[in-house]
């Protein structure tokens, strides 16, 4: 059987409870307690525990038997039970768990034999019915009784209460603190943090909450309004041109200008371990992605060095540095792009060029994906495009489709946003069977102001205009544009107008067919970006010419 060595643990409860300024003048400070500094019992005795087995026909949990052979029972020690674990108190509650709590109503003891571990361990739990939460279940006794001590030191927690315990947990944190900050063992140091909060220690909150947001990449408040990060000294330079980078679109550059001086980041004081503030930047906040703020952490700042363990993050092929934005195929995914959507792609000019050349009136500020879609509903809504970098030399505007896609009636944007240079213009629209809407994709290349040429694939028909590139044709890349027999019979017996049959696009042609203009043109679009920055936007310019 294993064996659990008590008495320290037991007597360091005592000491701390009669030490604790909550001590002082309470009844179940008792004489006897304060005295001999000790909030158990004389020890049970092999015999009175081997009668208690026999009294409830079955052989104890091994931490709560040799807890027994220390003390018979144990008293409140802030932990809200008057009495617990006494040899005669003991039974079992309601015939299917053991109940050691002895006088107390509002909070229940409860071991487990039907959940047992490896080492013979019963599952223990502790009931508050005054709470209003379930059970809270813990390993064993012991991680029971381990809990009730971290209790008793959280609600003990104030200025004065000063003892070897919380001298040993705040050396503890500070230590973890230094360590951070030399990139060691992030998630040794949460642990330390976590332990240290669950005993009411001051500082480790703060310290736990900006390890926590960063390895789950957002603010912990999420409620607090964001605000743009201003940090002080050489880190404040990079902060301000990553977020002109990625106010363009460009997250990749502006992760790899932060990565690049995450080491010239300073604290406030000693009460910040980390560039915490980054998550709340508006513009900078959806660059961090979990990885990238595992790095972060990980990456020696504030005057911390590693003690060992080599440089941080293992060089630019560390996975926080490896960019997930590649090329166009993400749009086919119909989770990270969920509704139908257009997009043209111009070579050699700016964000800003592109934005004055597609649409109409002021550039609007950086915003969300939700913010620009709300602005393009009502009764004198415009369609914005949202515009930035879209790879090496090329510059984009996107957006989502609020209109049919009608090919006779198309207005290419590509044709204007051309001249004197390139452009690829994309409109993805996936259709419906149901609602006889056939699904399209339309593509066109551009120069200096005229289409050149470029396809149109809806339902079941292709159009082709000027010389194709055998990369780019229609009918490799769409093989599926047939319709199933039942699908056109049904559609000829009840179409109430002429024109293509409503077969949705194939989301495996939609893939490769973005992926045959990525290969072709080497473009790619922001998924970052698009999906959780803040972009430019101007109001669109229209795509369907009016009659």
């Amino acid at each position: 059987m294993k064996i659990y060595n008590w008495r320290p643990f037991l007597d360091r409860w005592s000491a701390d409870w009669i030490d604790s300024p909550h001590a002082e003048g309470r009844e179940d400070a008792a004489e006897e307690v304060v005295r001999d500094r000790w909030l158990g019992f004389a020890p049970a005795g092999a015999e009175r525990i081997a009668g208690l087995e026999d009294r409830l026909g079955t052989e104890l949990p091994p931490s709560f038997r040799s807890f027994l052979a220390v003390t018979d029972g144990w008293r409140p020690a802030g932990t809200g039970v008057p009495l617990l674990g006494t040899v005669d108190g003991v039974h079992w509650h309601k015939g299917a768990e053991l109940r050691l709590s002895v006088a107390s109503d509002l909070t229940d003891l409860l071991l487990d034999p039907g959940d047992m571990n490896g080492d013979g361990e019963w599952a223990a739990y502790l009931c508050r019915s005054w709470s209003g939460e379930p059970p809270v279940r813990y390993e064993s006794f012991l991680d029971l009784m381990q809990a009730l001590f971290r209790d008793f030191h959280r609600g003990s927690a104030v200025p004065e209460f000063v003892n070897a315990t919380t001298r040993e947990l705040d050396a503890a944190v500070e230590e973890a603190r230094v360590a951070c900050l030399a990139g060691e063992d992030i998630d040794g140091q949460l642990d330390v943090f976590e332990d240290a909060v669950e005993h009411g220690r001051p500082r480790a909150g703060a310290f736990r909450a900006e390890l926590a947001a960063l390895l789950d990449g957002r603010p912990g408040d999420v409620g607090a309004r964001p605000l743009p990060y201003e940090p002080d000294g050489p880190f404040r330079v990079a902060v301000d041109t990553a977020r002109e980078q990625a106010r363009w679109g460009d997250t990749d550059a502006a992760w790899r200008t932060l990565a690049t001086a995450v080491g010239t980041w300073e604290p406030y004081g000693n009460e910040q371990v980390a560039p915490v503030g980054l998550l709340a930047d508006p513009v900078l906040g959806p660059v961090i992605t979990p990885e990238r703020g595992r790095y972060l952490l990980e990456t020696p700042r504030g005057g911390g060095r590693r003690v060992r363990g080599g440089e941080a993050g293992g060089g630019w092929d560390a996975p926080g540095l490896v960019s997930r934005e590649v090329g166009l195929t993400w749009l086919a995914d119909h989770v990270a792009q969920p509704g139908d959507y257009r997009f043209v792609l111009v070579r050699g000019v700016s964000p800003e060029e592109v934005a004055a050349r597609v649409g109409e009136g002021v550039l609007l500020p950086p915003g969300d994906e939700g913010e620009f879609q709300r602005r393009s509903f009502g009764p004198d809504a415009r369609p914005v495009v949202r515009v930035g970098s879209a790879g090496e030399g090329w510059s984009f505007a996107f957006g989502t489709v609020l209109e049919p896609f009608r090919s006779g009636q198309l207005a290419d944007p590509g044709e204007r946003a051309s001249r004197g240079t390139e452009a690829v213009t994309v409109w993805v629209e996936r259709g419906d069977t149901a609602a006889a809407r056939p699904g399209a994709f339309y593509f066109s290349y551009a120069e200096d102001g005229r289409r050149v040429y470029g396809f149109a694939v809806r339902g079941d028909e292709i159009e082709e205009w000027g010389d194709v590139p055998e990369a780019l044709d229609p009918e490799e890349l769409f093989p599926g544009a047939e319709v199933p027999e039942d699908v056109e019979e049904e559609y000829v017996e009840h179409a109430e107008y002429a024109g293509p049959a409503p077969v949705a696009l194939e989301v495996d042609d939609e893939f490769e067919a973005l992926d045959a203009l990525t290969d072709f043109f080497g473009v790619a679009l922001p998924q970052l970006a698009l999906r959780r920055g803040r972009l430019h936007a101007v109001a669109a310019r229209p795509w369907i010419a009016a009659r």
